[in-house]
């Protein structure tokens, strides 16, 4: 994967060829934007261009040139050791950095503890312990720290002089979804650099590629629900969620007596089950963690429900009524999530949030 291959991301794009032409380039990055849009990617092919041993120019075609808004890509060679290296992901010098690397710290109480954050421990000992050492290959050293808005406060304290003043050979790339999680002393030491939401029709088309048993239709979905993300789409159809959608738009489709707490065992069920998913890819998050994301998924996917009805009612004449009955459903499932995250009791606003639609 080199910066040739990065598509749909022009301004990420721009930002970086600029700086590689001037020869200006910052040593601290933020990469910021939806997860599953390619951040982690593009910092991979960004670190490989710093590790490469002979860097080389691609002169890009109109269409090319006019996407990225450059003529031509600085890359790394692809065929040098140190790329080699990078592809195969055992550079010594490329560092990933990211909350479970608590289980690889010295200290045997780091390593006990659940990586629910980016935490201090890590920081020092794989970061900032490490940025003054002379690089193993002798080009340059890259810290790739997944999850940065992760890190708590300590963590990113911590960070602040290593991010102002690195040394000359090192070169260090914050990934992060929520910017606002970054403290202020952060982001001012970083050179912000946006990533956007992936083309619909991309998604589809990578999504049918890389999970072939997939219908047209389950790709359709997913790819339309993904908000430009080709994670979210690979792991909405892991999570079967298009079968789950189905089930729940029968019962919100239903207006008989016994709907309710149909719902809610429906919501109840799916969540607890969606939360053993969360836990499996994720087993630092808690029970409860995992539980309030399994609910929050199935809320997301009734509130979708509401919103096609409510376009749908929209657009016809004399159904203001309707419309208005949606929006306020969509109102009561944001109500809920809210709810939530003021730990409020798990069964009674699911119980609520059912009568209530």
């Amino acid at each position: 994967m080199s910066l040739a291959d990065i598509q749909h991301q022009p301004r990420a794009q721009r930002q970086i060829q600029r700086a590689v032409g001037r020869d200006r380039l910052p040593h601290a990055y933020i990469f910021h934007g939806p997860d599953g849009v390619g951040k982690e990617l593009f910092a991979r092919a960004f670190a490989q261009l710093l590790l490469c041993s002979g860097p080389v120019e691609h002169s890009l075609g109109d269409r090319e040139s006019s996407e990225s808004g450059v003529e031509r890509l600085r890359l790394g060679c692809g065929t040098c050791d140190d790329c080699r290296a990078v592809a195969a992901d055992f550079h010594s010098d490329l560092h990933l950095i990211y909350r479970q690397l608590n289980r690889e710290h010295p200290d045997p109480d780091v390593r006990k503890r659940k990586g629910l954050d980016l935490g201090v421990d890590v920081l020092r000992h794989f970061v900032v312990e490490k940025v003054g050492l002379t690089p193993q290959r002798g080009r340059a050293k890259v810290f790739i720290i997944r999850e940065a808005d992760a890190m708590n406060v300590q963590a990113q304290n911590a960070l602040l002089k290593t991010l102002e003043e690195p040394p000359g050979t090192t070169f260090l790339v914050l990934l992060a979804t929520a910017l606002d999680e970054l403290l202020p002393t952060t982001q001012s030491r970083c050179q912000v650099v946006p990533f956007d939401a992936l083309p619909t029709d991309f998604v589809r088309a990578k999504l049918s590629e890389l999970r072939r048993e997939l219908s047209q239709d389950q790709i359709d979905w997913y790819a339309n629900n993904a908000d430009g993300s080709i994670g979210r789409a690979i792991d909405s159809a892991d999570d079967e969620l298009f079968a789950l959608n189905d089930r729940l738009y029968t019962l919100l489709a239903d207006s008989g007596p016994r709907r309710a707490p149909a719902l809610t065992e429906l919501i109840t069920a799916q969540a607890k089950s969606l939360g053993e998913r969360y836990r499996k890819r994720d087993p630092d998050i808690t029970d409860t963690e995992a539980a309030r994301r399994g609910l929050k998924t199935v809320f997301r996917l009734a509130a979708g429900w509401h919103a096609e009805a409510l376009r749908a009612a929209a657009g016809r004449t004399g159904d203001r009524s309707q419309a208005e009955v949606h929006a306020a459903a969509i109102d009561r499932v944001a109500e809920a999530e809210r709810q939530l995250d003021l730990n409020a009791y798990t069964p009674l606003v699911v119980e609520t949030l059912s009568n209530d639609l």
